[in-house]
């Protein structure tokens, strides 16, 4: 047998965490196995002329593929063009996608010979092991958690029983190297304790977590090869608080200096124990996700999701308070009993927290869930090709969901972005208007002068910007010099025609003299080495302003000085830069 583990995954730097751990599964159970084991990833970005060339000289007797609402109409393209230039191969899903309907799946696929559900691992190592023994029908018989077509009809065989302990999946990672420039997922845990309505992750019941000493191993190979991201994909990470409290300590204690590691969390489990543990965490250690989805009780309630949003809030705040944690917050639209009114007011509500992204989604109804089998109690239209987007209910129209399309849009261009910290702190606070109505006129002015249109590049947004600032109230050489603060604090280089650049006689002489003084290098810029001027110069920039910009934000955006001054950047520190207001006849 020479069998092809593949996946269509969305981005190049995306792994497939599902077959990696299959291979290394079945590896561990048959280290004498005969059959021939390929592992693929492909991405929807790539020509699926090309994929289907390389899978059909590849020879294999059997294909294993992962489905997912963001690939399984490629693959559907790609496996109905591969039948019919090869009858011979098995063609066998696996994925969220297929493992609620298989037999669904089989009746509509005529090129799909097989699909496997539950736990992959196990599924799999069985099944290959059974077809070696026998041939591919009486394997696919005698194989817990599979369903296969027979001249005779579909058959689906009962479920595999989970995996217990996990501790015996191995470590999907031998070798780091081959992930370099791509995220790695990780998973300390399987299941989740909540019954979200929307969610695949509550048709599961119960959580399952690796030893502790596992995870130590595995958490000690990525400090060791220190790369940049680990992401877990636990659907809630710390429902244990043990467990939870452990990991977030070895990897303070640990902490490389380097890696970044990303939780979805439940902010409202957080006590005093976990920030007594996590105000020790260096700045960019962690990255938080907290899924918020509204803050309307009746919608809480009908997805199967009570919290107390202002215990919520108090958490977000906590962990924002500190200061050395990313937090991700995130809301869905379209939900039930959410109005287009209504959420707004959740808009609002979680964007005053302040977290340093804020996402936007739309609820997709996957097969499965709860949510999928109350559409006509809501009147829910939802899209026929994946990702099954939301189109309407009886809350919320389309046209509603298309101005929370542009907002989201919005979102990630003014704020997600990190580009425009300064400049929309002080619009929004000039305006005072809710966060939703500030988005929402924006969208009108992008709408008006056709800016959706087409693709916009990062510079034309600060041009876009101050021109809805001056339609909204005046012309504004400071409104220009906090948009040019922000474009430099971004690291973006070069002059631009918007932003106002101030005569300052000898300047470049006056920069390379303050940056090669002692007292500057040492106190300010922090070196441990002295270094030339110009080395320095590689990985700062300087900029004059009309107006004290520093003043101006350390005053919460009221106090307003023209004083003309300089402001320097330095780029050269992992997580975010320094921005530093400089003085060239004081530092001499």
């Amino acid at each position: 047998m020479k069998i092809l583990l593949m996946s269509l995954n969305s981005k190049f730097i995306h792994t497939n965490l599902a077959i990696q751990y299959i291979k290394k599964y079945y590896e561990s159970k048959h280290p004498d196995s005969l059959a021939s084991l390929i592992l693929k990833e492909y991405t929807i970005n790539n020509d699926m002329d090309v994929v289907l060339r390389d899978i059909a000289r590849g020879g294999y007797t059997h294909i294993f593929a992962s489905a997912y609402i963001w690939n399984v109409e490629h693959l559907e393209v790609l496996f109905s063009n591969l039948r019919l230039i090869d009858s011979e191969v098995k063609i066998i899903y696996g994925g969220p996608e297929v493992t609620y309907n298989p037999v669904q799946q089989l009746k509509n696929k005529f090129f799909l010979d097989a699909v496997i559900f539950g736990e992959g691992e196990s599924v799999f190592s069985q099944l290959i092991e059974q077809i070696g023994l026998y041939d591919n029908e009486e394997g696919f018989r005698r194989t817990k958690g599979v369903a296969y077509k027979t001249i005779n009809g579909i058959i689906q065989n009962e479920a595999m029983p989970l995996i217990v302990p996990l501790d015996q999946i191995p470590f999907p990672y031998s070798d780091i190297t081959e992930f370099k420039n791509r995220i790695i997922y990780y998973e300390s845990s399987r299941g989740c304790p909540y019954s979200c309505s929307y969610c695949l992750s509550s048709a599961s019941h119960g959580v399952r977590h690796l030893s502790f000493d596992r995870v130590k191993q595995d958490l000690a190979y990525f400090l060791k090869s220190e790369v940049d991201q680990v992401k877990f994909v636990d659907r809630t990470f710390n429902t244990s608080k043990g467990h939870a409290l452990e990991i977030f300590r070895y990897l303070i204690e640990n902490d490389n200096g380097i890696t970044n590691f990303h939780f979805e969390i439940t902010a409202t489990l957080l006590d005093e124990d976990y920030f007594d543990v996590l105000k020790h965490a260096r700045p960019g250690l962690f990255q938080f996700e907290v899924g918020i989805q509204t803050t309307h009780q009746p919608t809480m309630h009908a997805i199967q999701r009570p919290m107390s949003f202002s215990l919520l809030r108090e958490k977000c705040l906590e962990i924002l308070a500190m200061g050395n944690i990313h937090l991700h917050v995130d809301l869905i639209a379209g939900l039930p009993y959410e109005t287009f009114e209504r959420f707004l007011t959740s808009f609002d509500d979680v964007y005053q927290i302040g977290a340093h992204q804020l996402q936007l989604g739309f609820l997709k109804v996957l097969k499965g869930t709860a949510i999928s089998r109350e559409l006509d109690l809501h009147a829910y239209k939802v899209r026929h090709n994946a990702p099954y987007e939301v189109l309407s209910n009886k809350y919320i129209d389309f046209e509603s969901l298309c101005v929370l399309k542009e907002m989201e849009t919005l979102l990630e261009y003014y704020s997600n972005s990190g580009k425009f910290i300064h400049s929309m702190a002080f619009f929004m606070k000039k305006q005072n208007a809710k966060p939703s109505a500030f988005f929402i006129g924006l969208a009108e002015y992008f709408n008006k002068n056709g800016y959706f249109s087409s693709p916009v590049g990062t510079y034309r947004l600060y041009e876009i910007l101050y021109g809805y600032y001056v339609e909204t109230f005046e012309e504004s050489d400071l409104f220009k010099d906090l948009l040019k603060v922000d474009y430099y604090f971004a690291n973006l280089k070069g002059q631009r025609a918007l932003f106002n650049y101030e005569d300052m006689p000898n300047f470049n002489a006056k920069r390379l003299e303050l940056l090669g003084t002692e007292h500057f290098q040492k106190n300010v810029l922090m070196l441990k080495e002295r270094q030339s001027a110009k080395q320095i110069l590689k990985n700062v920039e300087f900029i004059t302003l009309k107006y004290d910009i520093m003043a101006l934000i350390q005053n919460d955006y009221e106090q307003v000085v023209e004083m003309a001054n300089v402001i320097m950047f330095d780029y050269t520190g992992r997580e975010s830069t320094k921005m530093i207001a400089v003085s060239f006849e004081e530092e001499q």
